[in-house]
């Protein structure tokens, strides 16, 4: 019963982190751009939702790239998590930033 449990649970997940990662990976723009020297280089990702530009590089932490799509998303009207509460668990949020994660990890 509870491996039965555990599978149902982990394909609901993983069918939210899909759309989420798939949604990213779609409107994504990747450029790599040369700073000066052939060896110093910089990664921009660029997002186009509904003609708003948002934009993150890789001189930017992967905490800060998290945060600024998770706005994105929340701003563009994207998804809805609520208020940010820290003192409530919520899993959905827990949920989005899993998939943010796993798109940052494979872009940069």
């Amino acid at each position: 019963m509870k491996h039965l449990i555990k599978k149902i649970l982990k394909e609901e997940t993983e069918d939210f982190d899909k759309s989420v990662f798939n949604f990213l990976i779609r409107r994504a723009k990747i450029y790599d751009r040369e700073l000066g020297h052939e060896d110093f280089k910089v990664r921009e990702v660029t997002f186009n939702i509904e003609n708003e530009y948002h934009f993150l590089n890789s001189f930017m932490s992967k905490k800060d790239m998290s945060w600024k799509i998770l706005n994105m998303l929340q701003d563009e009207n994207v998804i809805d998590l609520g208020e940010y509460n820290p003192n409530v668990l919520n899993t959905d949020r827990q949920k989005v930033v899993r998939a943010i994660r796993k798109f940052i990890n494979s872009v940069f």
